[in-house]
Order: structure tokens, then C-alpha cells, then sequence
């Protein structure tokens, strides 16, 4: 019997390797499906939400508000990550925006 699947001959590391990738791909799942679901509430007030794998297996994020007339890019080490990073800048450039339009009608 062979305790190797990747020809090593100890089980533990077999077992470490295959609960690694098994977390591994648990938590990008995770990580999607809550990507998703903030892409839909994103959605139901008119923000746009896309993001993009990148070679250095990091994640790039495009948000934009019917409100801003830039889209905000950021990175992230997942989905996730990247867009509570977007999501942090652009609303503190609709907040910047906002303290101008007051400073502006007084």
C-alpha cells in the first residue's frame, strides 16, 4: 500500500499537502462567493464592481459610483481584500467630493 500520492514516503506530509490545498481552495471559495454577493448589493445602488487575477496571484478590483466619474483600481491578495481596499478609497474621494461641493455653496 501506498501512503504517497506525490512520491513522498511519509503520510504525513501526503496529509499535510492535501489539507493545505483543501483549505486553500475553501477559502478562495470563501472568498468568491462573498465577492459575489458584495458585487450584488454593490449593484442595487449603482456601483459597478469587477475583479481581475493577476499573474503575481494577487487581485485587481474596478469599482465605480454613478456619483464619481472615475473608476477606483486596487490590489489585493484576494478578491475580497482588494475591494474593501476600493471600496475604503472610493468612498473617502466621494467624501473629498462632497466636503468641496459644501465648501463650494457657502
Amino acid at each position: 500500500m501506498s501512503t504517497s500520492s506525490k512520491g513522498s514516503s511519509d503520510p504525513k506530509l501526503v496529509i499535510n499537502d492535501i489539507k493545505g490545498q483543501a483549505f486553500s481552495q475553501v477559502m478562495a471559495d470563501v472568498d468568491q462567493k462573498r465577492a459575489v454577493k458584495l458585487r450584488n448589493e454593490y449593484g442595487r445602488v449603482g456601483w459597478l464592481l469587477s475583479w481581475y487575477p493577476q499573474e503575481d496571484d494577487f487581485w485587481l478590483v474596478r469599482l465605480s459610483s454613478p456619483n464619481y466619474q472615475e473608476t477606483v483600481e486596487a490590489l489585493g491578495q484576494s478578491r475580497c481584500l482588494a475591494i474593501d481596499s476600493a471600496t475604503r478609497h472610493l468612498l473617502d474621494l466621494l467624501h473629498h467630493q462632497a466636503n468641496d461641493s459644501c465648501k463650494n455653496h457657502k
